[in-house]
């Protein structure tokens, strides 16, 4: 049974009980109170009339007329002249026999229910009974004229059909209009239901298309509601998915790209070293010419060591153990200016560091900045007008250190491209450097392991800026004595 049908079948059994229960309810209680206020009103005029009867009966005695049957029955005929015939009055005599004798009656015919008030003497009682389609509401009790004398049970019969054709009409009316009333619910639940369930076989519909492959599509469902938040909870799951498909599929490509550049990488020097090697095979080479050719052979496999090296060092940087020890910032610039100097080839070299205390990994950090440095020479044109400063600055947020060229520079569409393994911005340059192209990938990783911010602004033409910004295990100035 699908939700729609359930939510309307549920709602449509919940108002029909509610209606029933609650309008039922309010008819009997309106009823109950319309009851109770005739029997008290008959009552009285039931008191009204035995008061009557009495007062009559006692001031006729009073006039030295003999209280007899005939003198009763003479009294009520009076009464009846001033309007009571409609209510029927019985006069029945109780003997000390306890027989009763009926010895005046305005009624058609006594019948049972009468016959059992007649029989039963007391206090005033009623009942109501129906009879032929009407109902009547019996009153009766006693009247003692004297000790002397028997007494006299005075009986009252009512017609309040009314009363009960009432209620009848209340109800009959209640349930055509619950009739109404639960056909017209029932089709505004099915347009509600349908309005809310719509949604969710929207939502439905979409995850089947996501399955199939549309990673693209969303519910775009706005409505501030349960089922609203859901889809837009979707929509973002949705996007999560979407993302993590797009970085699979980024992920994919890079190792297509990846192994399409190392066998590029790899068949240059390849191409070199079986040409040069062919070559020597030759019996009409001069020793000059088998000595360059050697010379070309030993070149090219330095730079395949090289790569094999470096690709080695990419890959095992993030699954290298770290070793965090203590250091001056001081040492560090010491180390990193008595490594790089005699290495650059295009620009001068400037490191300036402030006084602090690290606890870092010292040799992935020199290795980082020497990658940097190497990258940021490479991008230079002569030690006469390029430079290359490496300036460490204590900040609040921790240590800063800045690489900073005056080279090249680059575009910026250039700048995320640069962290992939053997991207580079000029090849015929770096070919004839005899790098390799993945310097700054292992500069990534090696961020990442260390958890470095690393930021990079870049100007074509003006030279290229990268931020490191170490922002754990930075201490303040004190062991300033202290050296690694």
């Amino acid at each position: 049974m699908k939700i729609a049908t359930k939510i309307i079948l549920g709602a449509w059994i919940i108002m029909a009980l509610c209606f029933s229960i609650g309008g039922t309810y309010i008819i009997r209680k309106n009823f109950d109170v319309s009851y109770q206020n005739m029997v008290e009103t008959r009552k009285m005029q039931h008191v009204a009339n035995r008061y009557a009867l009495e007062s009559n009966v006692r001031s006729s005695a009073e006039k030295e007329e003999n209280y007899s049957a005939k003198l009763v029955e003479k009294c009520e005929k009076k009464i009846e002249e001033y309007g009571q015939k409609d209510t029927g009055v019985l006069l029945a005599e109780i003997v000390e026999r306890a027989e009763n004798k009926v010895f005046y009656k305005n009624f058609d015919e006594i019948d049972e229910q009468l016959q059992n008030f007649i029989d039963t003497s007391g206090v005033v009682r009623y009942e109501v009974y129906e009879k032929d389609g009407k109902y009547y509401l019996v009153i009766a009790s006693l009247i003692n004229f004297y000790p002397e004398h028997p007494q006299i049970k005075v009986l009252n019969r009512y017609d309040v059909s009314e009363t009960f054709r009432e209620r009848n009409r209340q109800m009959n009316e209640f349930l055509k209009m619950v009739t109404i009333g639960m056909l017209v619910s029932f089709v505004l639940l099915f347009g509600l239901a349908h309005l809310i369930t719509n949604r969710i076989g929207r939502l439905s519909r979409t995850t089947k298309q996501i399955a199939k492959g549309e990673y693209g599509l969303r519910t775009n469902v706005k409505k501030q509601d349960e089922i609203g938040e859901l889809s837009r909870n979707f929509d973002l799951m949705a996007d999560a998915i979407e993302h993590q498909i797009l970085q699979l599929k980024k992920e994919v490509e890079a190792r297509e790209q990846f192994v399409t550049d190392f066998s590029h990488e790899l068949k240059t020097p390849l191409t070199s070293v079986m040409g040069y090697s062919q070559m020597l095979l030759g019996d009409n080479l001069k020793k000059e010419q088998q000595q360059k050719a050697l010379g070309y052979i030993y070149k090219e496999c330095k730079r395949l060591q090289k790569l094999s090296n470096e690709l080695l060092k990419m890959l095992g940087i993030l699954e290298e153990h770290l070793e965090i020890r203590e250091v001056q910032t001081v040492w560090i610039a010491e180390q990193i200016e008595e490594i790089c100097t005699n290495e650059m080839e295009r620009a001068r070299l400037q490191v300036e560091f402030e006084d602090a205390s690290l606890k870092t990994d010292v040799e992935l950090l020199i290795t980082l900045l020497k990658n940097l440095i190497h990258n940021s020479d490479g991008s230079c044109e002569s030690k006469e007008k390029d430079m290359v400063q490496v300036l460490g600055t204590d900040t609040a947020d921790g240590y800063q250190i800045d690489v900073i060229d005056s080279g090249c520079g680059m575009e910026p569409d250039e700048i995320e491209k640069i962290f992939q393994p053997f991207y580079r911005i000029d090849k015929s340059r770096t070919n004839r450097q005899g790098r390799s192209g993945i310097g700054l990938s292992i500069c990534k990783n090696i961020c990442q392991v260390l958890n470095i911010t690393m930021s990079i602004e870049s100007t074509p033409g003006e030279g290229t800026r990268v931020c490191l910004l170490l922002n754990e295990w930075v201490e303040d100035h004190s062991g300033k004595d202290e050296e690694v």
